[in-house]
Formats: structure tokens, C-alpha cells, sequence
């Protein structure tokens, strides 16, 4: 079994995140995780926390970003991207990774995890899908190398979080907190 783990990591200021966090009403840790930039790791309730509406929420002051991470298992990432309250951007680590649903006439689909829905004899798209390093540098602390940063954002990793780890750092962003769990969080005191 992989590592799954659902974090936001938000830029600004620090009271406009506690009061974001405040209005989610999720419980969640706040770490920071390099100037001006936190990690927001919410309380996962049978392992797993939505993010979305909470990146939606930090990213509505002016100026602010956040990026919602989703890790499943080591296997595969969703990041959404969002700007003044509203997503901007999706990333996708591997198209083809996706999961059995039904839909409302009870047939079988397959569902990536960007929710996007796909009759069960379709042939899926193959390799990442968003991967453009221009969305991703307005998160970015200093100077990015896109092209570095587009080789992660479409190499195939054996455990995700490790393609993870990598982006962030291009970024000049601490990993660590932002593949925390909720548990991990609290237990490594880092929060404020």
C-alpha cells in the first residue's frame, strides 16, 4: 500500500489563511513551507479530506494562490490550481489511472481523478494531462527552470510523491509539510 495524503498549499499572508481555514470550517494544520507560502493539512476523515473548496477559499485574497494536492497510493496526482476563488488550472500525473463507477442508467464508466468520466470500453488518454510548468511558477519562490520543471511534470515516477517532492522543490517550496497527513501535522509540532 502507497502513500495517499490531501494537502493545500497557500501563499500570502498568515491571517488571511487562519481566517480561510476559519471559514472552510475544516479542521486543519497550518506549517509554513517557505516565504510567504503554507501548508494547509486537513483533517482526513477515513483517509481522506477534500480540498478543493478549501484552495478555492486561501486563493480568494487579492494576490493569492493555492494548489490543492491529492496523492493516491503513490500511483497517481491531482493538483488544482486557483486564483481569486476560482480554479484556473488541473494536472494530472497519469490518464490512464482510473477508477470503476456507475453512472445515473447503472452502466459501468471509468472515472480519472479529475472526475472526469469515460465509458468503459473507451480507450484513455495516455501520460499526464496540464502539464504546463507556466501555471505552476506563480507558486514558485524566485527563479523556475521550466524546462526541469516540465520533465517532472511528465517523468513516469514509481511513487508519486517523490514527482511531488521534486516539483516542489523547483518551486523552492518545502515538500515535507505538504506531504504530511493530518496526523503526521500535528505530530511534528511545526504548525502555527
Amino acid at each position: 500500500m502507497g502513500s495517499s495524503y490531501q494537502t493545500v498549499l497557500a501563499t500570502g499572508e498568515l491571517t488571511d489563511v487562519h481566517a480561510a481555514v476559519a471559514a472552510s470550517g475544516q479542521q486543519a494544520v497550518v506549517i509554513p513551507a517557505g516565504p510567504a507560502r503554507w501548508a494547509v493539512v486537513p483533517f482526513q476523515q477515513d483517509g481522506y479530506a477534500e480540498t478543493g473548496e478549501l484552495a478555492r477559499l486561501l486563493s480568494r485574497p487579492p494576490g493569492a494562490l493555492a494548489a490543492s494536492f491529492n496523492v493516491f497510493d503513490s500511483d497517481v496526482m491531482a493538483i488544482g490550481l486557483y486564483r481569486d476563488g476560482r480554479n484556473y488550472h488541473d494536472y494530472l500525473s497519469d490518464q490512464e489511472y482510473v477508477t470503476e463507477a456507475w453512472d445515473d442508467d447503472e452502466n459501468e464508466i471509468q472515472v480519472d481523478f479529475l472526475g472526469r468520466e469515460y465509458p468503459e470500453d473507451a480507450t484513455l488518454p495516455a501520460g499526464p494531462y496540464g502539464a504546463d510548468p507556466a501555471a505552476f511558477t506563480p507558486l514558485a519562490v524566485g527563479e523556475v527552470d521550466e524546462r526541469a520543471l516540465t520533465t517532472v511534470l511528465t517523468g513516469e515516477y514509481q511513487f508519486t510523491e517523490e514527482q511531488h517532492a521534486e516539483m516542489l522543490q523547483l518551486l523552492g517550496i518545502d515538500a515535507r509539510p505538504l506531504q504530511f497527513t493530518y496526523a503526521e501535522a500535528v505530530a511534528s509540532g511545526l504548525g502555527v
